[in-house]
Protein backbone atom coordinates (compact mmCIF):
# COMPACT_ATOMS: atom_id res chain seq x y z
CA UNK A 1 0.00 0.00 0.00
CA UNK A 2 1.51 3.39 -0.95
CA UNK A 3 2.29 5.88 1.80
CA UNK A 4 1.18 9.50 1.86
CA UNK A 5 4.27 11.71 1.43
CA UNK A 6 5.06 13.77 4.58
CA UNK A 7 4.93 16.92 2.42
CA UNK A 8 1.21 16.35 1.82
CA UNK A 9 0.08 14.66 5.02
CA UNK A 10 -1.29 17.94 6.37
CA UNK A 11 -3.86 17.99 3.55
CA UNK A 12 -5.45 14.90 5.09
CA UNK A 13 -5.40 16.29 8.62
CA UNK A 14 -6.97 19.68 7.91
CA UNK A 15 -10.74 20.21 7.45
CA UNK A 16 -10.46 20.74 3.70
CA UNK A 17 -13.27 19.80 1.37
CA UNK A 18 -12.44 16.95 -0.98
CA UNK A 19 -13.66 15.95 -4.42
CA UNK A 20 -14.94 12.37 -4.38
CA UNK A 21 -15.27 10.69 -7.78
CA UNK A 22 -17.34 7.52 -8.02
CA UNK A 23 -18.46 5.31 -10.91
CA UNK A 24 -21.95 5.43 -12.39
CA UNK A 25 -23.67 2.40 -13.90
CA UNK A 26 -23.36 3.88 -17.41
CA UNK A 27 -19.57 4.25 -17.09
CA UNK A 28 -19.62 7.98 -16.50
CA UNK A 29 -17.97 9.50 -13.44
CA UNK A 30 -19.76 11.37 -10.65
CA UNK A 31 -17.77 14.02 -8.78
CA UNK A 32 -19.12 15.65 -5.62
CA UNK A 33 -17.84 17.62 -2.65
CA UNK A 34 -17.43 15.66 0.60
CA UNK A 35 -16.14 15.94 4.14
CA UNK A 36 -13.61 13.27 5.13
CA UNK A 37 -11.54 11.99 8.02
CA UNK A 38 -8.35 9.93 8.20
CA UNK A 39 -7.64 6.59 9.86
CA UNK A 40 -3.96 5.88 9.24
CA UNK A 41 -3.52 5.78 5.47
CA UNK A 42 -7.25 5.24 4.88
CA UNK A 43 -9.82 7.97 4.27
CA UNK A 44 -13.27 7.83 5.84
CA UNK A 45 -16.15 9.45 3.97
CA UNK A 46 -19.65 9.96 5.32
CA UNK A 47 -22.77 10.18 3.17
CA UNK A 48 -26.39 9.05 3.21
CA UNK A 49 -27.63 5.67 2.06
CA UNK A 50 -30.21 7.46 -0.10
CA UNK A 51 -27.59 9.46 -2.06
CA UNK A 52 -26.26 8.45 -5.47
CA UNK A 53 -22.64 8.36 -4.33
CA UNK A 54 -23.53 5.76 -1.68
CA UNK A 55 -25.22 3.57 -4.28
CA UNK A 56 -22.22 3.95 -6.58
CA UNK A 57 -19.76 2.98 -3.83
CA UNK A 58 -21.84 -0.01 -2.77
CA UNK A 59 -22.18 -1.40 -6.30
CA UNK A 60 -18.81 -0.34 -7.75
CA UNK A 61 -16.47 -0.17 -4.74
CA UNK A 62 -13.63 2.02 -5.94
CA UNK A 63 -13.20 5.76 -5.91
CA UNK A 64 -10.79 8.65 -6.27
CA UNK A 65 -10.37 11.55 -3.87
CA UNK A 66 -8.70 14.88 -4.71
CA UNK A 67 -7.71 17.39 -2.03
CA UNK A 68 -6.16 20.77 -2.92
CA UNK A 69 -4.45 23.23 -0.60
CA UNK A 70 -6.54 26.42 -0.90
CA UNK A 71 -3.59 28.70 -0.15
CA UNK A 72 -1.31 26.95 -2.65
CA UNK A 73 -3.41 25.44 -5.41
CA UNK A 74 -0.47 23.74 -7.10
CA UNK A 75 -0.10 21.56 -3.98
CA UNK A 76 -2.61 18.72 -4.06
CA UNK A 77 -3.00 15.02 -3.45
CA UNK A 78 -5.01 12.45 -5.41
CA UNK A 79 -5.80 9.08 -3.82
CA UNK A 80 -7.26 6.26 -5.89
CA UNK A 81 -8.28 3.05 -4.21
CA UNK A 82 -10.64 0.33 -3.16
CA UNK A 83 -13.70 1.12 -1.07
CA UNK A 84 -15.34 -0.88 1.70
CA UNK A 85 -18.32 -0.16 3.93
CA UNK A 86 -16.91 0.91 7.30
CA UNK A 87 -18.26 -1.13 10.20
CA UNK A 88 -17.98 1.70 12.72
CA UNK A 89 -20.74 3.95 14.01
CA UNK A 90 -21.74 5.97 10.93
CA UNK A 91 -23.74 8.52 12.94
CA UNK A 92 -20.82 9.09 15.30
CA UNK A 93 -18.48 9.63 12.34
CA UNK A 94 -20.92 12.10 10.78
CA UNK A 95 -21.16 14.04 14.04
CA UNK A 96 -17.36 14.02 14.37
CA UNK A 97 -16.95 15.38 10.83
CA UNK A 98 -19.66 17.99 11.47
CA UNK A 99 -17.68 19.25 14.46
CA UNK A 100 -14.43 19.16 12.46
CA UNK A 101 -15.84 21.18 9.57
CA UNK A 102 -18.42 23.48 11.20
CA UNK A 103 -17.54 23.66 14.87
CA UNK A 104 -21.01 22.42 15.83
CA UNK A 105 -22.58 19.02 16.45
CA UNK A 106 -24.67 16.89 16.04
CA UNK A 107 -25.30 16.85 12.30
CA UNK A 108 -29.05 16.33 12.67
CA UNK A 109 -30.14 19.32 14.69
CA UNK A 110 -27.09 21.57 14.50
CA UNK A 111 -26.21 21.34 10.81
CA UNK A 112 -29.51 20.31 9.20
CA UNK A 113 -33.05 20.08 10.62
CA UNK A 114 -33.37 17.29 13.17
CA UNK A 115 -36.43 15.81 11.43
CA UNK A 116 -34.27 14.79 8.44
CA UNK A 117 -32.90 11.95 10.60
CA UNK A 118 -36.15 10.10 9.89
CA UNK A 119 -35.57 10.03 6.12
CA UNK A 120 -31.78 10.11 5.74
CA UNK A 121 -29.56 7.34 7.03
CA UNK A 122 -25.80 7.93 7.45
CA UNK A 123 -23.36 5.41 6.03
CA UNK A 124 -19.57 5.48 6.13
CA UNK A 125 -17.09 4.24 3.56
CA UNK A 126 -13.38 3.55 3.88
CA UNK A 127 -11.06 4.24 0.94
CA UNK A 128 -7.79 2.31 1.05
CA UNK A 129 -5.36 3.93 -1.41
CA UNK A 130 -3.72 1.82 -4.10
CA UNK A 131 -2.30 4.83 -5.98
CA UNK A 132 -1.25 8.22 -4.64
CA UNK A 133 -0.33 11.14 -6.89
CA UNK A 134 0.79 14.53 -5.61
CA UNK A 135 1.33 18.03 -6.97
CA UNK A 136 2.80 20.44 -7.73
CA UNK A 137 3.32 18.93 -11.12
CA UNK A 138 6.15 20.74 -12.82
CA UNK A 139 6.01 21.39 -16.57
CA UNK A 140 7.80 18.63 -18.45
CA UNK A 141 8.24 17.92 -22.12
CA UNK A 142 5.99 15.41 -23.83
CA UNK A 143 7.13 11.80 -23.76
CA UNK A 144 6.56 9.23 -26.47
CA UNK A 145 4.42 9.44 -29.55
CA UNK A 146 0.93 10.94 -29.20
CA UNK A 147 -2.10 9.12 -30.62
CA UNK A 148 -2.70 9.80 -34.32
CA UNK A 149 -4.77 12.93 -34.87
CA UNK A 150 -7.39 10.97 -36.79
CA UNK A 151 -8.20 9.10 -33.57
CA UNK A 152 -9.20 12.24 -31.69
CA UNK A 153 -12.84 12.43 -30.56
CA UNK A 154 -14.54 15.30 -32.37
CA UNK A 155 -17.96 16.90 -32.44
CA UNK A 156 -20.45 15.28 -34.86
CA UNK A 157 -20.71 16.88 -38.32
CA UNK A 158 -24.01 18.56 -37.43
CA UNK A 159 -22.28 20.29 -34.49
CA UNK A 160 -19.18 21.97 -35.95
CA UNK A 161 -16.61 23.36 -33.56
CA UNK A 162 -17.65 26.95 -32.73
CA UNK A 163 -15.21 29.74 -33.59
CA UNK A 164 -13.00 30.99 -30.75
CA UNK A 165 -14.82 33.33 -28.35
CA UNK A 166 -13.70 35.17 -25.22
CA UNK A 167 -13.92 33.03 -22.10
CA UNK A 168 -17.30 33.69 -20.54
CA UNK A 169 -19.07 34.37 -23.82
CA UNK A 170 -22.86 34.24 -23.37
CA UNK A 171 -23.34 32.54 -26.75
CA UNK A 172 -26.05 29.84 -26.48
CA UNK A 173 -25.49 26.23 -27.39
CA UNK A 174 -26.51 25.21 -30.94
CA UNK A 175 -30.24 24.37 -31.21
CA UNK A 176 -29.37 20.92 -32.58
CA UNK A 177 -27.31 20.04 -29.51
CA UNK A 178 -29.31 17.47 -27.50
CA UNK A 179 -27.30 18.22 -24.37
CA UNK A 180 -28.29 20.33 -21.39
CA UNK A 181 -27.64 23.95 -20.52
CA UNK A 182 -25.17 25.21 -17.96
CA UNK A 183 -27.30 26.95 -15.30
CA UNK A 184 -27.29 30.73 -15.66
CA UNK A 185 -26.98 31.32 -11.90
CA UNK A 186 -23.75 29.26 -11.75
CA UNK A 187 -21.97 30.50 -14.88
CA UNK A 188 -19.71 32.66 -12.73
CA UNK A 189 -17.96 29.52 -11.50
CA UNK A 190 -16.68 28.96 -15.05
CA UNK A 191 -16.11 32.62 -15.85
CA UNK A 192 -13.85 33.23 -12.82
CA UNK A 193 -10.33 31.73 -12.66
CA UNK A 194 -11.30 28.97 -10.23
CA UNK A 195 -9.45 25.69 -10.13
CA UNK A 196 -11.60 22.81 -11.43
CA UNK A 197 -11.39 19.05 -10.90
CA UNK A 198 -11.29 17.08 -14.16
CA UNK A 199 -12.14 13.37 -13.97
CA UNK A 200 -11.31 10.95 -16.79
CA UNK A 201 -11.12 7.16 -17.01
CA UNK A 202 -7.76 5.40 -16.85
CA UNK A 203 -7.09 2.24 -18.91
CA UNK A 204 -7.95 0.04 -15.91
CA UNK A 205 -11.30 1.82 -15.57
CA UNK A 206 -10.44 3.76 -12.43
CA UNK A 207 -10.90 7.53 -12.28
CA UNK A 208 -8.11 10.05 -12.57
CA UNK A 209 -9.20 13.28 -10.86
CA UNK A 210 -6.77 16.19 -10.97
CA UNK A 211 -6.91 20.00 -10.77
CA UNK A 212 -7.07 21.96 -14.02
CA UNK A 213 -7.62 25.47 -15.33
CA UNK A 214 -10.89 25.88 -17.18
CA UNK A 215 -13.21 28.43 -18.78
CA UNK A 216 -16.39 28.52 -20.81
CA UNK A 217 -17.31 29.23 -24.42
CA UNK A 218 -21.04 29.40 -24.74
CA UNK A 219 -22.37 26.15 -23.29
CA UNK A 220 -19.07 24.27 -23.56
CA UNK A 221 -16.50 23.90 -20.77
CA UNK A 222 -12.91 24.20 -22.00
CA UNK A 223 -9.76 22.67 -20.54
CA UNK A 224 -6.24 22.58 -21.99
CA UNK A 225 -3.98 19.53 -22.00
CA UNK A 226 -1.68 17.57 -24.33
CA UNK A 227 -2.03 14.24 -26.08
CA UNK A 228 1.13 13.04 -24.35
CA UNK A 229 -0.23 13.53 -20.84
CA UNK A 230 -2.24 10.86 -19.11
CA UNK A 231 -5.51 12.81 -19.14
CA UNK A 232 -5.15 13.45 -22.86
CA UNK A 233 -4.55 9.76 -23.57
CA UNK A 234 -7.51 8.89 -21.34
CA UNK A 235 -9.81 11.11 -23.39
CA UNK A 236 -8.66 9.67 -26.70
CA UNK A 237 -9.59 6.21 -25.42
CA UNK A 238 -12.84 7.27 -23.71
CA UNK A 239 -14.12 10.74 -24.74
CA UNK A 240 -16.25 11.30 -21.65
CA UNK A 241 -15.31 13.47 -18.70
CA UNK A 242 -16.63 15.15 -15.59
CA UNK A 243 -15.71 18.65 -14.40
CA UNK A 244 -16.48 19.98 -10.92
CA UNK A 245 -15.98 23.62 -9.92
CA UNK A 246 -16.51 24.74 -6.31
CA UNK A 247 -17.16 28.27 -5.06
CA UNK A 248 -14.29 28.93 -2.62
CA UNK A 249 -16.47 31.36 -0.62
CA UNK A 250 -19.26 28.79 -0.20
CA UNK A 251 -18.16 25.17 -0.64
CA UNK A 252 -21.79 24.05 -0.65
CA UNK A 253 -22.18 25.91 -3.96
CA UNK A 254 -20.70 24.03 -6.89
CA UNK A 255 -21.41 22.77 -10.38
CA UNK A 256 -20.72 19.26 -11.66
CA UNK A 257 -20.79 18.78 -15.44
CA UNK A 258 -20.72 15.32 -17.02
CA UNK A 259 -20.39 15.32 -20.76
CA UNK A 260 -18.88 14.26 -24.04
CA UNK A 261 -15.50 15.52 -25.16
CA UNK A 262 -14.08 16.76 -28.43
CA UNK A 263 -10.31 17.27 -28.65
CA UNK A 264 -9.41 20.25 -30.83
CA UNK A 265 -5.87 21.10 -31.94
CA UNK A 266 -6.67 24.33 -33.78
CA UNK A 267 -6.25 27.34 -31.50
CA UNK A 268 -5.18 25.16 -28.56
CA UNK A 269 -2.11 27.25 -27.71
CA UNK A 270 -4.17 30.45 -27.91
CA UNK A 271 -6.62 29.04 -25.35
CA UNK A 272 -3.72 27.94 -23.14
CA UNK A 273 -2.32 31.48 -23.20
CA UNK A 274 -5.75 32.92 -22.32
CA UNK A 275 -5.96 30.58 -19.34
CA UNK A 276 -2.39 31.44 -18.35
CA UNK A 277 -3.25 35.14 -18.28
CA UNK A 278 -6.46 34.53 -16.32
CA UNK A 279 -4.91 32.24 -13.70
CA UNK A 280 -1.37 33.61 -13.34
CA UNK A 281 -1.23 37.09 -14.87
CA UNK A 282 1.59 35.91 -17.14
CA UNK A 283 1.20 36.62 -20.85
CA UNK A 284 1.91 33.15 -22.26
CA UNK A 285 2.42 29.55 -21.18
CA UNK A 286 5.42 28.56 -23.29
CA UNK A 287 8.21 30.86 -22.25
CA UNK A 288 6.62 32.17 -19.03
CA UNK A 289 5.41 28.97 -17.30
CA UNK A 290 7.11 26.17 -19.22
CA UNK A 291 10.31 26.44 -21.27
CA UNK A 292 9.72 27.65 -24.83
CA UNK A 293 11.27 24.45 -26.19
CA UNK A 294 8.48 22.35 -24.70
CA UNK A 295 6.11 23.66 -27.36
CA UNK A 296 7.82 21.50 -29.99
CA UNK A 297 7.75 18.34 -27.86
CA UNK A 298 4.03 18.06 -27.08
CA UNK A 299 0.73 18.17 -28.94
CA UNK A 300 -1.47 20.75 -27.26
CA UNK A 301 -5.26 20.20 -27.47
CA UNK A 302 -8.37 21.93 -26.19
CA UNK A 303 -10.75 19.65 -24.31
CA UNK A 304 -14.21 20.87 -25.31
CA UNK A 305 -16.77 19.34 -22.93
CA UNK A 306 -20.40 19.32 -24.08
CA UNK A 307 -22.72 18.91 -21.06
CA UNK A 308 -24.97 15.85 -20.84
CA UNK A 309 -25.87 16.21 -17.16
CA UNK A 310 -25.39 19.14 -14.80
CA UNK A 311 -25.80 18.93 -11.00
CA UNK A 312 -25.54 21.93 -8.69
CA UNK A 313 -24.95 22.44 -4.97
CA UNK A 314 -24.99 20.40 -1.80
CA UNK A 315 -28.35 18.81 -1.02
CA UNK A 316 -28.84 20.83 2.20
CA UNK A 317 -27.16 24.05 1.14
Amino acid sequence: MPAVPPTHLDLLDRPLVAVLTTHQADGRLQSTVVWFGRDGEDLLVSTMAEFQKARNLSRRPRATVLIVAPEEEQRWIELRGEVTRDDGDAVALLDELTLRYTGTTPYFGACVPAELAAVEHPVAFRLTPTTIVTGPGRPRPGAGDPPPLDRLPTLPPELPTPPPLPCGSPAPRPPSDPGVDLPADHLDLFDRPLLAALSTRLPDGSAQTQPVWCCREGNHVLVSTTLERRKGRNLVADPRATVLVVDPEDTGRWTEVRGDVALVTQGAVDLLDRLTRAYTGRSRYYGDIAPEGFRDTETRVTVRLRPRRVVCDAVHR
